[in-house]
C-alpha cells in the first residue's frame, strides 16, 4: 500500500475545541492556583463531581452557581445556597442574579474566583522591577557607606581615649541586625509572592537607612548655619518618617498589589504617633517639642545667620519669667519670685 493509499484509510483527526474562556480558583495573593477551560456556556459551579467546576470547599453547595454568558458580558446566577455570593463587594443571596465585568473576581463560600474570556482585553505587560547598576558591588558600597557613617556617628559621640572594642557592635551587630531584619521581610515575601526576595529587602533598608543618617545630620546643621530652631526640633519627626517610608517600602515588595492600602495605613499610622508624641509633650513640658535651643555646634565656618546681640537674647530671655513662675507654683505650690537679670 503506497503513501497515497495509507493516508486515505488514516480517519480524520478532530480538531481541538475552541476554548470560549477560563475560570481561575484564586489564591490569597489573587495568583491563579487552577484554571478550568471553558468550552460551552453556561457552566455549573459547586462541590458536587457533576459540575464543569468543582470546587472542595465545604462552605459550597453542591450545586452554588451558573456562569452564562450574555450580550453585555457574563452573568452569575446562584442556586439554592445559604452562603451566596460577594461580588463588587456587595453580598448576594441564592436566587439572585449579577452581571460580571471582564476579569472581575468574585466570591462563592470561602473560595475566590475569575473568568477570563477570550473576548476579553489584556491589560500590557508591566515591567519587571530593573536590577541596580554594580550589582554585588552597589550594595558592598552601601554597606561599607553604611558602617562608615555608623562608626563616624560613634567616634564623635564617643569621650576621647575610647576602647577599640566599642565599635565592635558597630561592625558586627549592624550587618547582623541588617541580615536579620531583611530575613524576615524575605520571609514575608516568600509567605505572599512565593519568592525568597532577601538582596531586594537589604536595597530598601541601605537606601532609606543611609537616607535617614543624612536626614539625622543635615537638619541641626540647618539649625546651626540659619537659626532655623524648627529644622532641630522637627529632626526626630523627619527621621520617623524616613523610617516609616521604609517600612512602606519593605511592605510593597511582600504585597505588591495592595501598595495604595498600605500607603494609606502606614501614612494614618505615621500621623496618629506624631499626635500622640506631641499631645504628650505638650501635656509634660507645655509645649510640642522637648527641645529648647538648637544642640548642635557644628564648626563657625558654617554659620550664615547673624549673631543675636546680648541685649536682645536677655530681653527674649525676660519673657521665660511667666512661665518659669508657673511651673514653680505647680511644683511647690508657692510662688517664688525670679528675677531675670540676675
Amino acid at each position: 500500500m503506497d503513501e497515497q493509499q495509507r493516508s486515505d484509510h488514516q480517519p480524520a483527526l478532530n480538531p481541538a475545541p475552541e476554548k470560549l474562556a477560563l475560570v481561575e480558583v484564586l489564591d490569597r495573593d489573587g495568583h491563579a492556583r487552577l484554571a478550568v477551560p471553558v468550552l460551552r456556556w453556561p457552566v455549573r459551579v459547586g462541590r458536587a463531581i457533576d459540575n464543569d467546576v468543582v470546587l472542595d470547599d465545604t462552605h459550597v453547595a453542591p450545586h452554588h452557581a451558573t456562569l452564562d454568558e450574555t450580550a453585555t458580558g457574563l452573568s452569575l446566577h446562584l442556586e439554592a445556597t445559604l452562603n451566596g455570593a460577594r461580588v463588587g463587594g456587595k453580598r448576594m443571596a441564592g436566587g439572585e442574579r449579577a452581571e460580571l465585568a471582564g476579569g472581575e473576581a468574585f466570591q462563592l463560600g470561602s473560595t475566590r474566583l475569575r473568568v477570563r474570556r477570550a473576548v476579553d482585553a489584556l491589560a500590557p505587560e508591566k515591567a519587571m522591577a530593573p536590577e541596580p547598576r554594580g550589582g554585588w558591588g552597589l550594595l558592598a558600597a552601601m554597606t561599607a557607606v553604611l558602617l562608615a557613617w555608623n562608626m563616624a556617628e560613634l567616634w564623635l559621640n564617643t569621650d576621647p581615649g575610647g576602647r577599640l572594642s566599642d565599635y565592635l557592635p558597630v561592625l558586627a551587630g549592624g550587618p547582623v541586625a541588617l541580615a536579620l531584619w531583611c530575613g524576615l521581610w524575605a520571609l514575608g515575601s516568600k509567605l505572599f509572592q512565593h519568592r525568597f526576595e532577601f538582596w531586594p529587602h537589604v536595597r530598601v533598608a541601605l537606601v532609606y537607612l543611609l537616607a535617614s543618617g543624612v536626614v539625622a545630620l543635615v537638619l541641626p546643621l540647618l539649625a546651626y548655619a540659619l537659626s532655623w530652631e524648627f529644622a532641630s526640633r522637627i529632626t526626630d519627626l523627619a527621621v520617623g518618617a524616613v523610617l516609616a517610608a521604609m517600612v512602606l517600602a519593605h511592605l510593597s515588595l511582600v504585597l505588591p498589589a495592595r501598595r495604595r492600602l498600605l500607603a494609606a495605613a502606614t501614612a494614618g499610622a505615621f500621623v496618629a504617633g506624631v499626635v500622640v508624641m506631641l499631645a504628650r509633650s505638650y501635656q509634660v513640658n507645655d509645649r510640642f517639642f522637648d527641645e529648647l535651643y538648637v544642640t548642635t555646634l557644628a564648626p563657625p565656618l558654617l554659620r550664615v545667620a547673624p549673631a543675636v546681640d546680648t541685649r536682645r537674647f536677655f530681653e527674649e530671655a525676660q519673657d521665660l519669667k511667666a512661665v518659669l513662675d508657673r511651673h514653680a507654683r505647680d511644683e511647690d505650690g508657692a510662688a517664688p519670685e525670679f528675677d531675670a537679670d540676675e
